[in-house]
């Protein structure tokens, strides 16, 4: 799932395999929901959120023009909240739970930035990870997967630090991270940011760690990044840079995609990026 300008259409059907070549070939971010069979019908089944212990994915987050109807509006329709917009100290966001009690921030669109594509309804923005030491995830999603750190923010009351990175063209030009209008620049634009939150201290305890999402209790599985030579990158990631991986392209059934790991073991899955024939 992705979130498009109003009136925009896909010229295929979700199940084809034009569908497929498309979401393997575009520069904004999807959502992925993977269902394993079964589940539904099992009345005590649920997924680890990443915010109970052991804790790690934090949430999912999407940009509003107005905040507390938008929220008001949820209310309506039975969506129950972690946080409301009144509640605690920061009163510019809320937290809703989706029906799998992840938790889903909801942001609101900055007025200080050029008007973004997507206006009028909300925009999915970004993924929340919790990271160990910030210096080691840092250089890892920066030096080696080739993001640009937007926005940083450092709050020494509550003991915690945020880091907001992004994937974009060569040549755009970016806020300093520290500034103001890098937090305003976060929330106006209309792709996916992923923000790594620090929280200070845990990189000197040798006995702490993030729980992946991928072992008992199993939710959040992913990130993905696409690129051109699969191979080539997973070698070069491999060989020269020391990342380690859960599967390489030559291992298992799927051969398009390996997973490598971040330096808290979160999965990092890597497509091989296709060429769709028109631009939509």
């Amino acid at each position: 799932m992705a979130t498009y300008p109003e009136g925009h259409k896909l010229p295929f059907e979700p199940e084809s395999d034009e569908a497929f070549q498309y979401l393997n070939s575009i520069e904004g971010t999807v959502l992925e929901l993977t269902h394993n069979h079964g589940t539904e019908s099992d009345p005590d089944f649920k997924h680890h959120n990443g915010n109970s212990d052991p804790r790690g994915f934090g949430h999912i987050g999407f940009i509003v023009d107005e905040l507390q109807p938008f929220c008001d509006k949820l209310l309506a329709e039975g969506v129950k909240f972690q946080k409301l917009p009144h509640e605690g100290m920061m009163r510019n966001i809320a937290f809703a739970l989706d029906p799998d009690n992840y938790w889903v921030e909801i942001l609101v669109r900055s007025k200080e930035m050029p008007a973004t594509e997507v206006v009028g309804k909300p925009s999915f923005q970004q993924t929340m990870l919790r990271v160990k030491d910030p210096k080691k995830s840092l250089a890892f999603y920066t030096e080696i997967m080739g993001m640009t750190l937007v926005n940083e923010k450092h709050f020494e009351q509550g003991k915690f630090s945020l880091y907001f990175l992004g994937t974009f063209p060569e040549g755009t030009k970016l806020p300093d991270p520290t500034s103001p209008e890098a937090g305003a620049f976060c929330n106006s634009i209309s792709s996916c940011l992923l923000e790594l939150t620090h929280n200070h201290g845990t990189e000197s305890d040798p006995n702490f760690k993030h729980h992946s999402g991928n072992e008992d209790p199993r939710g959040f599985g992913h990130i993905g990044f696409l690129t051109d030579e699969l191979e080539a990158t997973c070698e070069r990631l491999e060989k020269e840079q020391g990342v380690a991986f859960k599967k390489r392209p030559h291992e298992g059934m799927m051969r398009n995609i390996a997973f490598a790991y971040d330096p808290d073991g979160y999965w990092v899955e890597i497509i091989r990026r296709t060429q769709w024939p028109q631009k939509l």
